[in-house]
C-alpha cells in the first residue's frame, strides 16, 4: 500500500557503528527502504564524508597513518564532523528528515581510543557541536568474522588488523548511553534487520503526542503473531504545517 508523504515536525538522527565488517552499510539500506516505503523522508549519510578532510581521512585508510600522529588525525576526524554537521545533518533535520548515518563520533572514540587517546574527552570535544543521535546501533560482532567479511570484499584497509579491531570492540562494547542499542550482528542479516525495525518502531512511537490507541504491531516481512500496544495518534498538521510522526499501523505499512 502506497502511504502519503509524511514529514516529521523535528529531524530524527539514527546512526549505526561497528567494527568493520559489521554490516553497517547493508543494514543502513534495508532501513531506507523500510522508512521510504512508509512515508519517511530519509537521508542517508557517511563519516568520513567526502569533503576534504574526509579524503585526507581516506587516504591515511588507503596508505596508512605514516608520520600523521592520533591527535592530528583526531583533529581532521573533527573538523570534517563539523563540516558535516553544519552542512548536512543540523539542516536535514531541520527540514524534518530522518538522517541515517554510517558511523559519527562513536566511532572516533573506538577507533582513536584504541590508539591510547582519551574516549571520553573526545566525546566531550565532538558533543560541543556535533548533536547526539535518537537513536545508537552498535552492531556487535566478534573482529575475526568481520575480517572475514571484509576479506570476501576486497583488500583490507591499514585499519583493518585483527591486534587494533579487538581494542576497538572493547571500547564500543563498554559503551553505555540512554539511546544504545547493541545488535548481535554475528545473526542472520534478516534476522539483524528485524530486530533494528522493531527499535526504530518505538521511537517513532515514542515521539507521537496526543491520545493513544492499540495497533498491532508488524515487522519488515508482515504481520507477526500477537499484539504490541503502541501509544499513537492521527497525523495532523502543526503549526508550521508539518505532520506530527505517523502511527504504529503507518510504520507497519511499509510491508503491508
Amino acid at each position: 500500500m502506497s502511504l502519503p508523504h509524511r514529514r516529521l515536525c523535528r529531524g530524527l538522527l539514527i546512526v549505526f557503528e561497528g567494527v568493520d565488517g559489521a554490516g553497517k552499510t547493508t543494514q543502513i539500506r534495508f532501513l531506507d527502504q523500510h522508512l521510504q516505503r512508509a512515508g519517511y523522508d530519509v537521508v542517508c549519510l557517511k563519516e568520513p564524508t567526502e569533503g576534504p578532510w574526509g579524503q585526507k581521512l581516506r587516504q591515511l585508510a588507503q596508505h596508512g597513518r605514516q608520520h600523521v600522529s592520533p591527535a592530528t588525525e583526531l583533529e581532521w576526524f573533527l573538523q570534517d564532523r563539523r563540516e558535516d554537521v553544519e552542512q548536512n545533518i543540523r539542516p536535514a533535520l531541520a527540514r524534518g528528515q530522518i538522517v541515517l548515518l554510517d558511523r559519527y563520533y562513536f566511532s572516533t572514540m573506538a577507533y582513536q581510543g584504541a590508539l591510547q587517546l582519551d574516549a571520553e574527552e573526545i566525546r566531550v570535544r565532538n558533543e560541543a557541536f556535533a548533536p547526539p543521535p535518537d537513536l545508537l546501533f552498535i552492531l556487535d560482532i566478534p573482529p575475526e568474522r568481520g575480517l572475514q567479511r571484509v576479506r570476501q570484499r576486497g583488500a583490507l584497509s591499514h585499519f583493518e588488523r585483527l591486534d587494533y579491531l579487538e581494542r576497538v570492540a572493547a571500547i564500543f562494547a563498554a559503551m553505555q548511553f540512554p539511546y544504545l542499542k547493541h545488535i548481535d550482528a554475528s545473526q542472520a542479516p534478516t534476522t539483524v534487520q528485524e530486530r533494528i525495525w522493531q527499535e526504530v518502531v518505538s521511537l517513532l512511537v515514542r515521539k507521537v503526542e496526543g491520545n493513544s490507541v492499540t495497533a498491532q504491531e508488524e515487522g519488515p516481512y508482515g504481520p507477526k503473531s500477537g499484539h504490541t500496544d503502541y501509544p499513537i495518534s492521527t497525523p495532523t498538521p502543526s503549526r508550521q504545517g508539518c505532520l506530527k510522526t505517523p502511527s504504529a499501523d503507518a510504520v507497519a505499512e511499509d510491508t503491508a
